[in-house]
């Protein structure tokens, strides 16, 4: 599963739906004076909007805008979550593309993509731990059908000290689009709960290497470098989808990014954050409904902007 955001997702599925967690909140809910478990639940909405990009074949641009909204609960070593995703294509000349049919028109405006999950933390003594996942998505442009992913797998954590963490991620995923696939990753953190100073965080993927640099000015107000693998899930195409062949097919709009992204601590664990960043390498891919006829379509770069807020209580 592919998401926009850096942050590590983990979720359980209820039909078509699927949840998603970041690795971070597996910190453990804090105790109240009697001994019962304190809940801690948080809401985080990103916009980011970005240039129109050109094709390189023809003359068409297409811009992308969109809305991220992830809500989490946490319970002791349990962490549920319910996420939303809504990507915008805003399009010139897009007659010239040579994926759609002469009477296409625009080949898509909008997909959406849902996801719901749970999560279970054990840990096992001061240095290990394991965490426990199941989830599913749902990523869909109309219909729903064959729209979904599901994935459960297992995070092994050593933390030998407070300055380094690290977690390996073995875990198996079912797409609809193209069956089974079975995953290893590697995730190293420096300094993670630090806010002072530098910090960061290495990731080797079974897709893409992705890494980031965080700077705190103050406890309250940092900046964070960052390079990382982006784009849509993939997302099932209408049933009247105009790209020639592609009906009931699949799409997945990938590229890589580097930028930079300013963090404001407003209150205990609730951030505003701005970002910038440039998109490169980015390809429109295609698959058909069948999952055995695949191309794909070159677009240039462009630079994104993106606002987010982060609110936990």
């Amino acid at each position: 599963m592919k998401y926009r955001v850096s942050k590590k997702w983990r979720s359980v599925p209820i039909g078509i739906f699927s949840f998603g967690l970041p690795l971070a909140a597996f910190a453990d809910a804090t105790d109240t004076a009697d001994g019962h478990h304190q809940t801690e639940s948080s809401i985080e909405v990103e916009y980011f909007s970005g240039g129109d990009a050109k094709s390189n074949t023809g003359n068409a641009q297409v811009g992308t805008s969109g809305v991220i909204i992830q809500t989490e609960y946490e319970l002791s070593n349990t962490v549920m979550s319910l996420n939303y995703e809504r990507w915008n294509y805003s399009w010139t000349n897009p007659q010239s593309l040579p994926f759609v049919s002469a009477m296409g028109g625009e080949p898509w405006s909008t997909f959406n993509t849902i996801q719901l999950g749970f999560a279970y933390e054990q840990e096992m003594n001061d240095q290990w731990e394991l965490n426990y996942y199941i989830e599913a998505e749902s990523s869909f442009e109309k219909e729903t059908s064959a729209s979904n992913e599901y994935e459960l797998g297992v995070d092994f954590i050593y933390e030998p000290s407070k300055e380094w963490v690290y977690a390996i991620n073995v875990n198996f995923e079912y797409l609809n689009a193209t069956g089974a696939e079975f995953g290893i990753d590697l995730e190293i953190e420096w300094n993670h709960d630090k806010k002072e100073g530098w910090s960061g965080e290495f990731e080797i993927s079974s897709e893409f290497p992705e890494t980031s640099l965080t700077y705190h000015f103050t406890r309250a107000f940092s900046t964070t470098m960052f390079y990382n693998e982006s784009g849509t899930s993939t997302i099932r195409l209408s049933d009247s989808s105009p790209v020639i062949g592609m009906q009931g097919g699949y799409f997945e709009d990938e590229y890589t990014s580097i930028g930079v992204r300013v963090d404001y601590e407003l209150a205990k664990e609730s951030f505003l954050s701005f970002g910038l960043q440039q998109n490169s390498d980015r390809s429109f891919s295609f698959l058909d409904s069948t999952g055995k006829v695949e191309t794909s379509y070159e677009f240039s770069n462009t630079v994104e902007t993106s606002v987010g807020f982060l609110y936990t209580f």
